[in-house]
């Protein structure tokens, strides 16, 4: 005689939720997002311990490093106590006044209102 194949067990979807601790309709739409594995018999999903345990893998996230790990530049970037913020744009005194002059005339044009001329005009 032959040995028995030995088959894993097939848990339903009630069973396999339950297992996971998630509800019948996660556990669908995790399986419709391709995100578990299932096993199709008679056109119903079914589940195995290693479906669970792959999908229980493929979500762990590691944890975060601890917070003396954290280099010194990084914080510089972000500001604390031990490095001010970095302040954007340029610094005062690097752009020349007649710069400074002209984007400031051309900010007073492009932001005031139409003169009362210029919309009769226009009719």
């Amino acid at each position: 005689m032959t040995d028995p194949v030995s088959l894993p067990r097939l848990l339903t979807e009630v069973v396999a939720a339950e297992r996971l601790g998630i509800s019948i309709d996660t556990l669908r739409r995790e399986r419709r997002r391709q995100r578990i594995g299932y096993t199709l018999i008679g056109g119903r999903p079914r589940y195995t311990e290693r479906h669970l345990a792959d999908y229980i893998t493929a979500n762990e996230v590691a944890p975060c490093a601890k917070a003396d790990r954290i280099s010194s530049a990084a914080s510089g970037i972000t500001g604390s106590p031990a490095a001010p913020t970095v302040r954007s744009g340029a610094a005062p005194g690097l752009i020349p006044s007649r710069d400074r002059r002209a984007a400031h005339l051309s900010a007073l044009t492009i932001l005031s209102k139409p003169s009362s001329r210029s919309r009769s005009g226009s009719r």
